[in-house]
């Protein structure tokens, strides 16, 4: 059957993974969502990843998310040598926004054209995430001057970030669009919008994806929002109105906001996420060492166990399966962590976590937890139509699995994002919902006779109902 963490496991799909054997692995290792980087490969790459990713997922006998990862307005440097320029500390160095290539001697090309509006004179600009860092001196017309801090071999295309500015450019390019649409016609799961800072371009990316799904008479994707500037920071509450999930990017993030504060903002903004009944990644560099070894280091390995303590809803790989040499094994390490942690006291929600009995769904909601903390319950069903409770359940994070039906493939394959929801496709009809769940649960043995088994069942009213037999 392979592993089956209550924790999800998104990991990036490369070259060093394209193939269909090895994706295969990694899914018996645990991997339940694919990520596919919109900021490199072809539409043709994708769409081979795509298939191989579906293909991989038959052959498993497990389905699996794919989160297609759009690359928003990444600020770059333009063409430079290929061996790179050097650029010394304390050196002068000057940028323009009105070149496309370097000549030797002469400015840095930059993709942002307006960067020149963007920055003053003390603004800090960071390159090739962050590895080296220079000072405004000044800006005159298109061109400007800055100062090395810290220096480096700078080569082309590498990613820049001002977090001293606000950032004129549009966070959903042209680019983006047409990405979309490439995922939205090959059937991607999740959409994950790069850079956002307020809610106004969730409504309109929204709004665009259901014109979309709705020609191709087809389930509409759900948006994760990437948190990974000042401004996404500042508006969270906002834009998490508006997200259907958020993941947290902390390589920008660390760079536009002070490092120091970004393993708060983490924990914050997930138990946030886990109160509003919405799923959270945590990402960036969570065992970067397995990208060439093929062992983690222990920082790493406490890192994924405190985003699973944190209770998020999923641990993201990137490089390290993209291009890395471990793929499989960086999956069955983050699979054994995840287990560990999970297994432990730390990974509970306690009595003080608990939401206050508001309404009649959260009193359901921490009855049931509190009966699986007890176990005197083996199980939890429901269905994904069933209102808020069906997800209201999973913010208290019961430590027993959350069988959730779901009419169609494309809705239970984005069920597979939410810590502990094990989806499976059935109607939803509530007259016979609990004989037909035990039924094909049992068959499934994902359910047992010897164990009791909490069902929530959606009511003609609108109320929920609580059976357990």
């Amino acid at each position: 059957m392979g592993v089956q963490n209550r924790t999800r496991i998104v990991a990036t799909i490369g070259p060093a993974s394209a193939s269909v054997p090895i994706l295969v692995r990694m899914i018996h290792g645990g991997m339940q969502v694919a990520r596919l980087n919109f900021s490199h490969g072809t539409h043709e790459d994708h769409k081979r990843l795509i298939h191989n990713i579906r293909t991989a997922s038959r052959k498993a006998n497990k389905e699996v998310a794919i989160l297609q990862d759009l690359q928003g307005p990444k600020m770059r440097v333009g063409e430079l040598p290929e061996d790179g320029v050097y650029l010394k500390s304390r050196q002068i160095v000057t940028f323009s926004t009105g070149v496309s290539e370097y000549v030797e001697g002469s400015h840095l090309p930059v993709t942002h054209k307006t960067l020149h509006k963007d920055v003053k004179k003390g603004h800090h600009i960071y390159l090739d995430d962050g590895l080296m860092e220079l000072e405004v001196q000044s800006v005159r017309g298109r061109i400007i001057k800055t100062k090395v801090l810290v220096g480096g071999v700078l080569k082309s295309h590498k990613g820049m970030n001002i977090p001293d500015s606000k950032v004129s450019i549009a966070s959903f390019t042209k680019k983006d669009e047409e990405d979309l649409a490439f995922g939205l016609e090959n059937g991607v799961d999740w959409v994950a919008l790069s850079f956002v800072t307020g809610p106004v371009i969730i409504r309109k990316v929204r709004k665009k994806i259901l014109a979309k799904t709705h020609s191709l008479k087809r389930p509409a994707p759900r948006l994760f929002i990437k948190i990974e500037r000042r401004e996404a920071v500042e508006n969270f509450v906002d834009i998490l109105e508006e997200a259907d999930g958020i993941l947290i990017a902390r390589g920008d993030l660390g760079i536009e906001m002070p490092y120091e504060q970004v393993p708060i903002i983490q924990k914050e903004f997930v138990e946030i996420c886990r109160q509003a009944g919405k799923p959270v990644i945590v990402a960036t560099q969570m065992l970067q060492s397995m990208t060439v070894n093929p062992r983690a280091t222990r920082a790493e390995v406490s890192d994924v166990a405190n985003a699973v303590i944190d209770h998020a809803d999923g641990v993201m790989l990137s490089a390290e399966t993209a291009t890395g040499d471990y793929p499989y094994l960086t999956v069955h390490t983050m699979a054994t962590v995840i287990e560990e942690a999970e297994k432990s006291r730390l990974d509970d929600i306690t009595f003080y976590q608990l939401h206050g009995l508001d309404d009649v769904e959260t009193a359901i909601a921490q009855a049931l937890h509190i009966l699986c903390e007890n176990d005197h319950i083996g199980g939890i069903v429901t269905a994904m139509s069933y209102g808020p409770i069906a997800h209201l359940v999973n913010t208290f994070r019961p430590n027993v699995p959350i069988y959730m039906a779901c009419p169609k493939k494309e809705i239970a394959r984005q069920a597979l994002v939410r810590a502990g929801i094990y989806p499976f496709i059935m109607n939803d009809e509530p007259g016979t919902f609990v004989m037909r769940a035990e039924r094909l649960l049992r068959k499934q043995k994902k359910i047992s006779s010897k164990r009791r088994t909490a069902y929530l069942v959606g009511a003609a009213n609108g109320e929920v109902q609580l059976i357990i037999r």
